[in-house]
């Protein structure tokens, strides 16, 4: 097993420690320059980042409070399975909550049509504008009706659903409108069916009046538009709902007329949105429609279960104890103790490292897991250097000693690390909420300690080593007649 002074590993360990000290280092001056907080998302119109993520840990819905939201789901179409539609409802709500920037979100079905979500660092309001709308894009055409009301952007006449619908779309994406009022629109490209269906319909359309403009020749898109809307066109308060701005409720989005025929599936929907409402409107869409309408029965803004003050002392804490055991390991081992020590303060550095690039949530439990694993790099360092000084008392080079200590303890170390990373795979796979969470911090800081223990100490030993100034019995914490 020999790992010492390898080219390739010395190259892994260089660049891994490299990109921690970028990350958690070089990354909190970057954010600095750039106006952001360091302990949250980045407000600045370009955030730093590295590989597209801004660099900062993300917090639990424990540790910086967020929402809780419980949704009923109404509506439910006939003949659809009831349980069917609450995990496509699950699905979509996750896709749009990926909008927001969440990092672990917990969406759980509660019974057989109620929803529980829980989302971290969002406010109600915000998780309620994001998840609260059906979000189903209609499209509709106009027909004579002498009842309908005469606030209709088409007096004398009623809107028939067609058959393009959110269902045949296949991307939305926010962006000015050069063809129109030069304001901000949602760009919408449809499949091969809703391409035909939305050629015939503007075909049909543009060809309605031959040169003059009337309601037949408009093609109007509503969201959430439906059946039921439609029977009550003749009422004119509950028309009055529908044809509010979106922003406050309504339906109605655009009612364009239709110049001529519009092949390829592509569209644009415009109607005083602003940069923000067309994003957000174009997410929604790319995420999905509900499956059914929800109601919202409970949002409640959640108080983080550790404050402020409470989250200081548990980092001095943390800090407290990292210093207690490197003090522990330089008095006790020594100058391996010592090298050891750094070894863990590259571990840590590694985690967090990692926790920062790949989004990871650290709540009470990913705390918990992190903490585990750092004992677990520290218990793997007590193996190699107690295996150390037996090969030392038995009158091996120091040398000779280092290989035969890591030879010796690796089994032991291999089979408690891989056992402890099979059960914290299978309970991030099948797990949720704090387990999960739990589970994944583990399985991350289990594959960084046992590099950390390993590969890291043994090199730095056997570096630091190499000089015969640092073999001598005292700074090795062995008694023994020569080294």
């Amino acid at each position: 097993m020999q790992l010492v002074l390898s080219w390739p590993v010395r190259v892994i360990v260089i660049a891994l420690l490299v990109l921690s000290i970028v990350v958690d280092a070089a990354g909190y001056i970057v954010r600095l320059q750039n106006h952001c907080s360091l302990t949250g998302p980045c407000a600045a119109a370009n955030p730093p980042n590295l590989l597209g993520t801004d660099l900062f840990i993300r917090r639990g819905l424990d540790i910086s409070g967020g929402t809780r939201m419980i949704l009923q789901l109404t509506d439910i179409p006939p003949g659809r399975d009831v349980g069917q539609i609450q995990q496509e409802a699950i699905t979509v709500i996750g896709n749009r909550v990926n909008t927001l920037g969440v990092s672990e979100p917990q969406i759980s079905a509660q019974g057989s049509d109620r929803i529980e979500v829980d989302l971290a660092g969002v406010s109600a309001a915000q998780a309620q504008a994001v998840i609260g709308r059906t979000d189903r894009l209609v499209l509709t055409k106009w027909v004579k009706d002498a009842n309908a009301p005469p606030n209709s952007p088409e007096p004398g006449y009623r809107p028939m659903l067609t058959q393009l619908s959110g269902d045949q779309l296949t991307s939305a994406s926010a962006g000015l409108d050069t063809q129109g009022s030069g304001g901000w629109g949602v760009n919408l490209q449809f499949n091969s069916q809703g391409a035909q269906i939305f050629g015939n319909l503007t075909a049909t359309a543009a060809a309605a009046c031959g040169l003059n403009q009337c309601a037949e020749n408009a093609l109007t898109w509503w969201l959430d538009l439906t059946q039921t809307d439609i029977d009550h066109w003749d009422d004119p308060a509950y028309t009055a709902n529908l044809l509010k701005p979106l922003a406050l409720g309504g339906k109605f989005v655009t009612n364009p007329g239709t110049e001529s025929a519009i092949p390829g599936g592509s569209a644009i929907i415009s109607g005083g949105f602003t940069q923000d409402t067309a994003k957000q409107l174009a997410a929604n869409l790319n995420a999905g429609a509900l499956p059914a309408n929800i109601v919202v029965l409970q949002s409640t803004d959640v108080g983080a279960t550790l404050g402020a003050d409470s989250v200081k002392r548990s980092l001095i804490a943390g800090l407290l104890g990292l210093i207690v055991v490197i003090l522990f390991m330089a008095v006790y081992y020594r100058l391996p103790g010592f090298i050891a020590s750094l070894a863990l303060l590259f571990y840590a550095g590694v985690v967090l490292a990692v926790f920062k690039l790949f989004g990871v949530t650290l709540s009470l439990a990913g705390m918990a897991g992190f903490v585990l694993s750092v004992g677990m790099a520290v218990d793997a360092n007590v193996l190699i250097f107690e295996r150390f000084k037996e090969e030392l008392r038995a009158g091996r080079t120091v040398g000779a000693a280092v290989e035969a200590a890591v030879r010796r303890a690796w089994p032991a170390i291999r089979d408690s690390n891989i056992s402890t990373a099979i059960t914290s795979a299978l309970l991030a796979f099948f797990g949720s909420g704090p387990v999960k969470g739990f589970a994944f911090t583990l399985l991350i800081g289990v594959g960084v300690s046992m590099l950390s223990s390993i590969v890291v100490t043994h090199n730095l030993l056997g570096i630091v080593l190499a000089d015969r100034r640092f073999r001598r019995p005292a700074l090795l914490g062995v008694a023994r007649g020569s080294a």
